[in-house]
């Protein structure tokens, strides 16, 4: 489109109103439709809105990029590959990302440019070392996977019982996190598969979503309550916060799917123009 840019801006916003986003309250798609594709002054890679393998935003001022931070305390070594920027700055989420996976099309990428301080990304099979385990959990579809709804109502359980079950005590309990670190595999589903078989990960406990659909716009043969990485991570803390706080969500981590939601106008737009 070679318009009014500002056109351009309005009618995203209009399309906003029409699709499953639409209740989100996201930043301004503005920085994004006026955005040109450069070089990453990191990698020296063209792209465009942001690299994908540096973590930064790309021919936009990162004041223009919202940033949001997640309440999930955890504690982390930082591990990349050779041709990936090193960083000794501690964060607080992790994903683990298979080599082959083409990193151009993952959203993995997505949760660490917009939550820089809280997401880190380590490169399979490099995986830092966990003293505790029973404090890490991987959110993974599986048989034995439990909800948070369960590990809530078990975590609130057993600490009432040490408190002599007063509703104080549960109350506290409920307001704890219920896990220091939370680690997350990004990869084809069959690649995943293996990863999360790797004895480092296996005795992890696992954690799984529910009532929550993708929207992710490339096919896959798995049912929809399969999400996009980003997805899976917006929607631990948005249930999480509602189940903890007991308060009406208000879009604290809406922006998480800040990069997410624009592709899918972008990907919906061309196809309605074909």
């Amino acid at each position: 489109y070679t318009g009014d840019r500002r056109c351009v801006c309005s009618m995203m916003s209009l399309e906003l109103g029409t699709t499953p986003f639409k209740f989100l309250k996201l930043a301004s798609f503005a920085p994004l439709i006026s955005a040109q594709r450069v070089v990453c002054p990191k990698c020296g890679s063209s792209r465009k809105y942001f690299c994908y393998t540096c973590y930064v935003p790309v021919g936009i001022s990162p004041d223009c990029i919202p940033t949001v931070k997640l309440p999930l305390p955890v504690d982390m070594y930082v591990l990349y590959k050779k041709q990936f920027p090193r960083s000794r700055k501690e964060r607080r989420f992790l994903l683990i990302k298979h080599r082959l996976e083409r990193v151009g099309k993952s959203t993995s990428a997505h949760a660490r440019v917009l939550s820089p301080d809280s997401v880190n990304i380590h490169i399979y099979p490099d995986i830092p070392s966990y003293p505790d385990k029973t404090k890490v959990f991987l959110l993974y579809p599986s048989s034995d996977a439990l909800s948070l709804e369960s590990l809530l109502a078990r975590e609130t359980k057993e600490g009432s019982l040490d408190s002599n079950g007063s509703s104080a005590a549960k109350k506290q309990c409920l307001q704890r996190l219920p896990c220091d670190r939370l680690v997350l595999i990004d990869s084809t589903w069959s690649q995943a598969k293996r990863i999360a078989a790797d004895e480092r990960l296996s005795d992890i406990p696992r954690l799984q979503l529910e009532q929550a659909e993708t929207l992710f716009w490339r096919p896959q043969r798995k049912p929809n309550h399969y999400l996009a990485t980003v997805e899976a991570i917006y929607y631990f803390f948005k249930q999480l916060h509602e189940l903890q706080d007991g308060r009406p969500y208000e879009g604290q981590y809406d922006n998480l799917l800040y990069f997410f939601a624009f592709q899918y106008l972008l990907i919906h737009k061309s196809d309605k123009m074909k």
